[in-house]
């Protein structure tokens, strides 16, 4: 910016009233956060007597919020509209009040959803449980299944076995060979017993002598 531009838009008096009417709305907009904060108390004072909030203030500040939007838009050169006084008065958006809602209205509605939820939630598990419960007869019926196949495959192995050794012969047993060793002992009890009765006729002998 050369010279001359800052020194013709200091000398410029668009400026400089465009500077007046920015004090003069931002003293209108303090005026106007004083009367939004008194609205304010007097609404939430009208909804603890009475229940419900009262509709000639709830129109007040909504036309006081629309004014404050109007003069902010002016003062950062958002427009070059001047508001009240320069204009009218911003009219109320809210003209039908009936969807207004009130804070006890929106807890219960809360409240229903939350209950509804929880019910479908419920409603879930109970599906969930059906499903698991399903999963475990179709479980327990592949095993009964899987456990007769294999009983099916066993047991003809199994009879298979019995039937060859049904088929085969007995097998026949050796005659069992006498030993020298037998032999020898049965020789031993022989001469034992002649040398037994040997030794008997001799004492039977003696005897007969002696009584003789």
């Amino acid at each position: 910016m050369s010279n001359e531009e800052l020194k013709q838009n200091l000398t410029s008096t668009n400026q400089w009233l465009r500077l007046v009417y920015m004090v003069l709305f931002a003293v209108l907009l303090e005026i106007a956060g004083f009367v939004m904060l008194a609205v304010v108390i007097a609404q939430f004072l009208f909804a603890i007597f009475t229940g419900g909030a009262n509709d000639n203030l709830r129109r007040l500040g909504d036309q006081i919020s629309s004014y404050i939007y109007q003069a902010l838009q002016f003062l950062i050169y958002n427009t070059e509209e001047k508001p009240f006084p320069f204009s009218e008065w911003p009219e109320s958006e809210e003209e039908d009040l009936s969807s207004y809602e009130s804070a006890e209205e929106v807890d219960g509605e809360v409240i229903d959803d939350v209950d509804t939820l929880e019910a479908e939630l419920d409603d879930v598990e109970a599906e969930v449980d059906d499903v698991e419960a399903e999963v475990d007869e179709v479980q327990a019926e592949v095993d009964e299944v899987l456990g007769e196949s294999s009983d099916d495959v066993i047991e003809p192995e199994s009879a298979s076995a019995e039937e060859q050794a049904a088929e085969k012969p007995p097998k026949r047993k050796k005659p069992a060979k006498t030993s020298k060793a037998s032999d020898e002992e049965e020789t031993v009890i022989e001469l034992g017993a002649d040398s037994a009765e040997a030794a008997a006729s001799d004492s039977e002998g003696k005897a007969s002598d002696e009584k003789k």
